[in-house]
């Protein structure tokens, strides 16, 4: 009977609200959905229950942006906090550099990470429940306490880093990245020949900026985020890899709902 229960289970989830609890030992796992779904809530699933289940159950609006959802694992957050806890120990280094441009963009670096806590985002994370079922490599199982977020469609792009000011910018269909930075200028703390482009899904795209590396033309998705890094042979004196980890943290960040 236990066996039969668990297919039913899996094949018509529902609510928690509306099942009777199983027993602790068929070790059943909770998820949470949150944003844009028909049934926002705290679901029930069988061991092995996968994403795409999940998904299903909680019936996505058409308003859901689904680019920009996102799977949050408490377990991720431990190698998060560990980056973060990096990149600031990075940033108090860099702010004493003797060029007070670069110091400035470190600084300005230093309080947008203060502001942006470790999520335990997984990236990247296939979001289609019907391309789920279908790769079922890319359709993970889930974890206890496991959050998915829905996010509405958003209109904007964020430009952040070696720039003037932080920008969002209205987004604008096939827009090359670099272009973002004509309403948003970058300081002479930027590098020249390197710009990072942050898709919504997580997908993080590093581009040569320069007219020997020129990459081809990068369009950014609404809610994308262009990050403008500093300049190499500045953070090479902290870590040969600040921009690519720095990149790394804001693909860890969700669409705000």
């Amino acid at each position: 009977m236990k066996l039969r229960a668990w297919a039913l289970l899996t094949a018509f989830l529902l609510p928690t609200s509306g099942l009777a609890t199983p027993s602790a030992t068929d070790l059943p796992v909770q998820a949470r959905v949150s944003g844009e779904a028909d049934s926002e809530s705290v679901f029930t699933l069988p061991p092995g229950g996968r994403l795409s289940v999940l998904l299903i159950a909680a019936q996505p609006r058409d308003t859901a942006y689904l680019l920009g959802a996102a799977l949050l694992r408490e377990h991720e957050r431990a190698q998060q906090v560990r980056l973060r806890a990096g990149l600031a120990h990075d940033l108090a280094e860099l702010q004493r550099s003797p060029s007070p441009v670069l110091a400035e963009a470190a600084a300005s670096l230093s309080v947008w990470l203060q502001a942006h806590a470790p999520t335990g985002r997984i990236i990247p994370q296939l979001m289609d429940m019907r391309l789920l079922q279908v790769q079922p490599l890319q359709d993970p199982v889930l974890q206890q306490g496991d959050v998915v977020q829905l996010p509405a469609r958003p209109t904007t792009v964020r430009v952040i880093g070696a720039v003037a000011q932080e920008c969002t910018l209205d987004h604008e269909p096939r827009r090359d990245a670099k272009a973002y930075l004509r309403s948003c200028p970058a300081t002479v703390a930027a590098d020249p020949d390197l710009l990072f482009v942050i898709q919504p899904d997580g997908r993080v795209q590093q581009l040569g900026s320069a007219a020997w590396n020129r990459s081809d033309p990068q369009p950014v998705a609404p809610g994308g985020t262009v990050y403008v890094p500093l300049r190499v042979s500045a953070s090479n004196g902290v870590d040969e890899h600040f921009n690519e980890e720095f990149a790394a943290f804001i693909a860890t960040q969700p669409i705000a709902p």
